[in-house]
């Protein structure tokens, strides 16, 4: 099942969309860069903040 799939972008914690390495096309073109939080705008790449 390539529903398992995680988004080839490094810091990204989505599933990547069927059909694709990535979850979106924001992934898709930052896919190469280094990032310690993804803003793909998913759910499940938002990270709380401890303030």
């Amino acid at each position: 099942m390539a529903k398992d799939k995680k988004c080839a972008h490094p810091a990204c914690n989505c599933q990547a969309k069927e059909g694709s390495d990535y979850c979106s096309n924001y992934c898709e073109t930052a896919g190469g860069t280094a990032e310690i939080q993804c803003n793909c705008g998913h759910p499940d790449c938002s990270i709380r903040s401890g303030a």
